[in-house]
């Protein structure tokens, strides 16, 4: 026997199936709903070979802004501190300097020079991180969620953390970086 699903109940199921809940736990919520039904919602908002649909996972906080636990601001500075961190932590290149024209750049800026959107950023997460550890706030949690393709549930299994105490670190560390530099765009470029 199909239950008739309603169009707010359908996007439920979606955000349900997108945070990773399975067949059962749906069921409890929505009793007389059949496997083919929940099959059938899962297949219309995941397009792709079933292969690559059991590699993707869905970004943490995709999940967190639909439930309205993170604003759009809190994306912003999420993607400010991957940025970052990128920034940060990617392998160091040497850089050629280019000599042609050189006249022409005599006692102008520098023809190649670090740009100050990352400069900024850079030391936007320094200044992030430090208050992260005044507030008590564990950053390691929140960069393993932000920079490694993971969950919530993979993030506490991975610290050894009750379930959601990566969750309540992630919400209260984007929501400082947002108190504290107020991001209103993302990255560009």
């Amino acid at each position: 026997m199909k239950i008739n699903i309603s169009k707010k109940d359908r996007d439920m199921i979606i955000t349900m199936l997108e945070n990773g809940a399975g067949n059962g736990r749906i069921s409890l919520k929505y009793p007389g709903i059949t496997r083919t039904q929940i099959e059938n919602i899962r297949a219309e908002f995941n397009k792709g070979t079933a292969e690559t649909k059991r590699k993707l996972k869905i970004d943490p906080l995709l999940g967190l802004f639909r439930r309205g636990d993170i604003d759009i601001y809190a994306l912003y500075a999420a993607e400010h501190i991957r940025y970052a961190y990128s920034l940060m932590t990617a392998d160091i290149r040497l850089r050629v300097m280019k000599f042609e024209s050189m006249i022409d750049v005599i006692g102008r800026a520098e023809v190649e020079r670090e740009s100050a959107l990352q400069a900024r950023l850079q030391n936007q997460y320094a200044d992030w991180f430090d208050k992260c550890g005044e507030e008590r706030i564990k950053v390691g949690p929140i960069l393993h969620v932000l920079t490694e393709p993971v969950t919530l549930k993979d993030t506490d299994r991975y610290y050894g953390y009750r379930n959601g105490r990566s969750r309540a670190y992630l919400i209260a560390g984007l929501k400082l970086y947002v108190k504290m530099f107020h991001p209103k765009q993302g990255i560009k470029g």
